[in-house]
């Protein structure tokens, strides 16, 4: 017999049917899926021991930006892109991330 794994992709679609969810366990998986992806990231970045990691995928987020305000910006973004929906939402998050929160250089470039 040959076993076939089916996976299923979480999608963009399925993290914005969250965060735009009016119930409260909607909002709270909303919350808890961007803030696993911070401290994905943050483990990743402390793994490596290059800041530099972070802000490749995660853009350059001054201090006092919230996990409210990150859920605003990613249903911005997707909106802006439906054609993202169907791809996997942690891509779509770090592209959210990445075009409201760029990192500019020394010389004051993105």
């Amino acid at each position: 017999m040959i076993f076939v794994l089916l996976t299923t992709i979480f999608t963009a679609n399925d993290l914005k049917q969250y965060c735009a969810g009016s119930a409260r366990t909607d909002q709270a998986f909303c919350i808890g899926y961007l803030r696993g992806f911070e401290e994905g990231l943050n483990l990743a970045t402390a793994a490596t021991g290059n800041p530099q990691d972070f802000e490749r995928l995660s853009g350059c987020r001054l201090n006092g930006v919230t996990l409210a305000q990150t859920r605003l910006v990613f249903l911005k973004y997707i909106d802006d892109h439906p054609e993202q929906l169907h791809w996997e939402a942690f891509i779509v998050f770090s592209n959210a991330m990445l075009a409201a929160f760029p990192c500019h250089s020394e010389k004051g470039e993105h």
